[in-house]
């Protein structure tokens, strides 16, 4: 609500009727905001199930709101707030994933509040990234109203309200090819194909993979990947021993 009541101060002159329309407006967004909080919430409990077949989680890890008041000359900075926003709310990830997954992000809050001419209009929003050694992910979700009061427009144009929720991706629940259908489609999305980059992103997603199915076998650390010829290899010699030991039993 600070935000957006922050536009004007006494300089402003602003009548009565047009401070309360003010703090009308703050409050409405800081109820979209709220709203969007328990939806978001209600979802991900839901998420993985008949009706929801989307990515399933374990724990939501991090939340954060805001209500904020646009002008037309805002619009241009758009995408690099919702950019450095991304970056400060996920962290541990790769550059060529954030930029990959926070260029879709920017480009679609930048269309839903720069070019809406509807008088109102709400968007969600789910992506899903590694983050470290993890997979998350994270959901967003944002509403715009339209201000017409002469009054105000010179500071404020628009408001709005953004909520993002970051999530433990549950592995147990999600196959590896679901997994890697979705997020590949992401990273190839903004530069539309396979790069050097993403295809090393997704060789790490594998691992991540491979870890996790290693600890839930209690083997404690990321179990490596043996070629077939490694794999006979290493039968052989298995074998071998077998064979000495009972000559010497």
């Amino acid at each position: 609500m600070g935000a957006i009541l922050k536009k004007f101060d006494e300089s402003d002159n602003l009548t009565n009727e047009a401070k309360e329309l003010v703090s009308t407006l703050a409050a409405l967004s800081e109820s979209k905001a709220a709203h969007f909080v328990d939806s978001i919430s209600r979802d991900l409990l839901e998420a993985g199930t008949a009706g929801n077949w989307t990515v399933p989680i374990t724990m939501v890890l991090k939340t954060t709101k805001h209500t904020h008041a646009y002008t037309s000359e805002d619009s241009s900075r758009i995408g690099d707030t919702v950019n450095g926003a991304l970056r400060s709310f996920v962290t541990g990830t790769k550059d060529s994933v954030l930029n990959g997954v926070g260029s879709l992000v920017s480009e679609a809050v930048t269309i839903f509040l720069g070019n809406a001419s509807a008088d109102t209009g709400e968007m969600r929003e789910y992506y899903v990234m590694t983050e470290g050694l993890s997979i998350v992910r994270v959901d967003v979700a944002g509403w715009y109203l339209n201000v017409k009061a002469q009054a105000l427009t010179a500071k404020m144009q628009k408001v709005s309200a953004f909520v993002a929720f970051k999530s433990a991706v549950d592995l147990t629940r999600l196959d590896f090819n679901t997994f890697l259908n979705l997020y590949q489609t992401q990273l190839t999305a903004p530069v539309g194909g396979l790069t050097d980059d993403i295809i090393a992103e997704l060789d790490n997603v594998d691992k991540i993979f491979e870890r996790f199915k290693g600890l839930e076998r209690g083997e404690g650390e990321m179990v490596p990947k043996l070629s077939p010829a490694s794999s006979r290899s290493a039968v052989s010699r298995n074998t071998a021993a077998k064979r000495r030991a009972a000559a010497l039993a």
